[in-house]
């Protein structure tokens, strides 16, 4: 099984042009910095390279929340 979150904190920082040490997981995307544009395309990134679905909603407003619905899956 992949390391889901290491994943999206990879993917993240890299669109982000930041440390993967920068990025707080239970920190929101907003915070981080990431508008709903950003959360659409890194979410079709995630999608590809996690080999998965991901369904967002109002309430998946974290990473910790990300891994957590990916890995219900």
């Amino acid at each position: 099984m992949k390391d889901v979150k290491g994943t999206i904190i990879r993917i993240i920082a890299e669109y982000l042009d930041k440390e993967e040490s920068e990025i707080s997981s239970s920190a929101t995307f907003t915070d981080i910095g990431l508008d709903s544009l950003d959360i659409m395309e890194l979410v079709m990134q995630m999608q590809e390279e996690l080999d998965c679905k991901i369904e967002l909603s109002q309430e998946i407003t974290t990473i910790d929340k990300l891994v957590e619905l990916i890995e219900k899956q």
